[in-house]
């Protein structure tokens, strides 16, 4: 698609350039927390601070393990990280 702004393709190029600030900051919002968790069942782990975090397929034996929650609210990317490298999917989380 060739935007020509002498052609009255100005409002196209507005909507492209706000579609994409979207998109970036929406990628950026997601919040970081570093937390000490432990595996308490099956896809589910407890914070040294009371919350539980629901994963999806996460088969990381933690003991009190330091990781970094990654999270934003109503996202579908929410990710738990433990300091060895695995990377965990996020279902909910919840005290």
């Amino acid at each position: 698609m060739k935007l020509d702004m002498n052609k009255g393709n100005l409002p196209a190029l507005r909507a492209v350039i706000a579609i994409v600030l979207l998109v970036l900051t929406g990628a950026v919002s997601a919040e970081m927390y570093k937390v000490n968790v432990r595996r308490i069942d099956k896809d589910l782990y407890k914070t040294s601070d009371g919350v539980y975090i629901q994963t999806k397929y996460c088969y990381e034996y933690a003991y009190g393990d330091d990781a970094v929650l990654r999270y934003e609210r109503y996202s579908y990317e929410n990710k738990l990280i433990f300091d060895n490298g695995t990377v965990c999917d996020v279902e909910k989380v919840f005290k």
